[in-house]
């Protein structure tokens, strides 16, 4: 076990690497990523620049008492996914900041390491008790790991970083991506704000393997058959959450990849949502159910089947709920309550 007791600031240049059997306590502390750095907060060990055969893990616990904080740093190297490039003075959808940009030797553009928190190949697993703020890209990313729980964590993010009195543009900030291979994994009593996805379930097949730099996860985004494919999936309890951006929910099982048995109940999607609860490739999923989701935004999901809808209430205009009438879906007390 590591701890870290209550301080100021913890400044770090690098990721806290976790290995297999290992609880990191966080009491009531500040970690803040330093100028000097081009890395997560924290990382499963197994995983890395370089490293293209990510070793299986196990039982890795980062556990938060009290009010712990994670932040981005004043001055971020870098930031955005693997599509975008570094800028001083970002503009449009396809530059973020980065004060790497221009530099000689140094990638110009975005990828994983600019995410706060990866767990990849990791089996038994718990994060818990955290807010993270600012970060430079992706909040927290799990990468073909399973049987876990993730609960009670807050995103802030603006999608700008304050460079000398000017805010510039910081892209993507989505909250959390489940990913290639994950399975058995529980998320509970999420809030807050991300810039993109608040979370995303599902990833392309980019071709880029394991170990590479320009990639937005760190194990390879490679489907490699049915074991890279994700299930039994629970959101359960999020209030007043939601995107600047883009959607509070998405699913997007692109290509080869399937998604079975997502459970999404009790929950509240913020007003303040550009978008709200998402299906994309909907042949590609088999058992989605949803209950007790209160939202402004109609649930998109034409073309799924094997699903359940109850208890929705609808606050914006219009028809709650798009999908195509069938036998294997099951839909109950949908309903539009706007006054």
């Amino acid at each position: 076990m590591m701890w870290f007791q209550k301080t100021d600031v913890w400044l770090i240049d690098e990721a806290i690497l976790l290995p297999s059997d290992f609880e990191l306590e966080l009491n009531n502390c500040k970690i803040k990523l330093s100028d000097r750095c081009r890395d997560n907060f924290i990382r499963s060990a197994n995983s890395g620049l370089g490293i293209t055969t990510v070793a299986s893990l196990n039982n890795i616990r980062v556990i938060g008492v009290g009010n712990v904080l994670l932040e981005g740093a004043d001055h971020p190297r870098s930031t955005g996914d693997h599509n975008k490039t570094l800028s001083l003075n970002p503009n449009g959808f396809s530059q973020s900041f980065g004060a790497d940009a221009g530099k000689p030797n140094e990638n110009q553009k975005g990828g994983w390491r600019n995410h706060a928190i990866i767990f990849a190949h990791v089996d038994g697993f718990e994060i818990s008790g955290i807010t993270l703020k600012d970060y430079h890209g992706h909040g927290l990313v799990l990468e073909r790991s399973t049987n876990g729980i993730v609960k009670n964590i807050t995103f802030d993010v603006r999608q700008a970083v304050n460079i000398n009195g000017t805010a510039q543009q910081i892209l993507n900030q989505d909250g959390m991506g489940v990913r290639f291979g994950c399975k058995n994994i529980i998320i509970s009593n999420i809030r807050g704000k991300s810039g993109d996805d608040f979370i995303n379930i599902g990833l392309t097949d980019t071709g880029v393997p394991a170990g590479e730099e320009n990639v937005n996860v760190v194990s390879g985004s490679v489907y490699t058959g049915d074991k890279d494919n994700i299930s039994n999936i629970y959101l359960q309890n999020w209030q007043d959450f939601y995107s600047l951006s883009h959607r509070a929910i998405r699913i997007m099982p692109v290509g080869k990849l399937r998604i079975s048995n997502v459970f999404i109940e009790n929950m509240i999607i913020s007003p303040l949502s550009k978008k709200g609860f998402e299906v994309e490739f909907a042949e590609n999923i088999k058992g989605l159910f949803v209950r007790n989701l209160v939202s402004n935004f109609q649930i998109q999901a034409k073309g799924i089947s094997d699903a359940g809808f109850r208890d929705i209430f609808y606050t914006g205009e219009g028809a709650p709920i798009n999908v195509t009438p069938s036998e294997s879906v099951a839909i109950d007390n949908v309903k539009n309550i706007r006054k």
